[in-house]
C-alpha cells in the first residue's frame, strides 16, 4: 500500500486539450467526428488508426462496461465503454483503477472523461469518481492520479471533492454493520457467472440476486468492492451474503473493511439521489419497493447527510 496519493483536479480550458505526463490515459471510447477521445488522442500524437478497428468499435459497443489496455502506443491508452448515463454504473471507476493499477501495473494515471462537459454537471458521476480515487490505494502499484475537468465547472469539481473528502473523515456509525453471518460459503449456489459487465449492470439496478453474485465474483481480485456488494445484498437480507461477507472479513484489513463499509453506504447515497430526480425506471422494480418500504426508509435516515 502506498503511504501517499499524489491526486490532481487539473483545468482543462474548453476546446484546448493538453497531454498530461501520465504512464496512461483513460479515455471513454467514441472515435466518431469531435470527440474527447480524438482530442485526446491528437494532444499526445496518437495516431486515431490503432483505435478504428472493427473488431475494437464491436468490443465497446457490446452491452455492459468493458476496459480495454492498449500497449503499443505511447503513453498507454485505457478505452473504456460509453454508458448509458454518467452514473449509471458506479464500479467503472473503479474497473478503469483496477486495469490500470493491478493489470497493467501502471503508477500514473489520467481521467479525462471530465475534461469536456455538456450541458449540466454530473454531479453524481464525478463524485463516484472520486470516491474511486480517494480508494486508489487499494488497487495496485498506482501512485499518481490526475483527473481533467472543464474549467468551467472546476470550482463546483472541486467543492463537491471537498465535501467528499470532509463525509469520509467521519467515522463509520457503530451498529451499521454489526450484523455477522453465521453461515459457511461451502454449498453457496449462485446462478453461473457470464461476464463481470453482464454482473455490474445487474447490480446497478439494486438486484439483490446481482449484488451478491457480483460480490462473490470480486471476492478475490478486489475484496473492498466485494464488501460494498456483499453489505448492500445483506441490506436486502441475503443470507448469502452475510456468509459470504464473514468469510471475507477473515481474509481483509480494518482499513479494507472500512473502504468497502464506506462504499457500500455512497452507493445507497446515491440511489436516494436518483429517486429524488425521479429517475426509478432505472431500478430493479423490487429494489425500488424496498426503499420505500420501512426497512428502506429506516436506511435511508441513516444514510442521509
Amino acid at each position: 500500500m502506498q503511504l501517499s496519493m499524489e491526486i490532481t483536479l487539473r483545468p482543462i480550458l474548453h476546446g484546448i486539450y493538453m497531454a498530461s505526463d501520465a504512464d496512461v490515459i483513460s479515455c471513454t471510447y467514441n472515435m466518431n467526428g469531435f470527440t474527447p477521445m480524438n482530442s485526446v488522442l491528437a494532444a499526445h500524437q496518437i495516431e486515431r488508426a490503432n483505435f478504428t478497428s472493427k473488431t475494437l468499435e464491436t468490443y465497446h459497443s457490446a452491452r455492459g462496461f468493458r476496459t480495454l489496455v492498449h500497449e503499443d502506443v505511447k503513453p498507454k491508452v485505457i478505452t473504456s465503454t460509453e454508458t448509458q448515463k454518467w452514473d449509471s454504473i458506479s464500479d467503472a471507476p473503479f474497473e478503469i483503477l483496477s486495469t490500470a493499477g493491478i493489470v497493467g501495473k501502471y503508477k500514473s494515471l489520467c481521467f479525462t472523461q471530465f475534461a469536456f462537459v455538456q450541458g449540466l454537471f454530473p454531479e453524481i458521476a464525478f463524485r463516484q469518481l472520486m470516491l474511486a480515487v480517494e480508494f486508489s490505494e487499494h488497487f495496485g502499484l498506482l501512485e499518481k492520479i490526475i483527473v481533467d475537468m472543464d474549467e468551467r465547472h472546476i470550482e463546483q469539481a472541486r467543492m463537491i471533492w471537498k465535501e467528499l473528502k470532509k463525509e469520509l473523515s467521519h467515522p463509520l456509525p457503530d451498529d451499521e454493520f454489526s450484523e455477522q453471518g453465521d453461515g459457511s460459503i461451502e454449498n453457496i449456489q449462485l446462478d453461473p457467472v457470464t461476464s463481470t459487465a453482464f454482473l455490474l449492470e445487474r447490480a446497478e439496478t439494486g438486484d439483490v440476486k446481482g449484488m451478491a453474485q457480483l460480490g462473490q465474483h470480486y471476492r478475490n481480485q478486489a475484496p473492498v468492492l466485494a464488501l460494498k456488494w456483499l453489505t448492500l445484498a445483506s441490506f436486502r437480507g441475503s443470507k448469502i451474503a452475510d456468509a459470504l461477507i464473514e468469510y471475507l472479513e477473515r481474509k481483509m484489513t480494518d482499513e479494507e473493511k472500512a473502504a468497502g463499509y464506506r462504499l457500500s453506504l455512497f452507493w445507497f447515497s446515491d440511489q436516494i439521489k436518483k429517486i429524488e430526480a425521479h429517475r426509478e425506471s432505472e431500478m430493479a422494480p423490487e429494489f425500488v419497493a424496498w426503499m420505500k418500504s420501512t426497512d428502506g426508509l429506516d436506511m435511508t435516515s441513516k444514510v442521509r447527510p
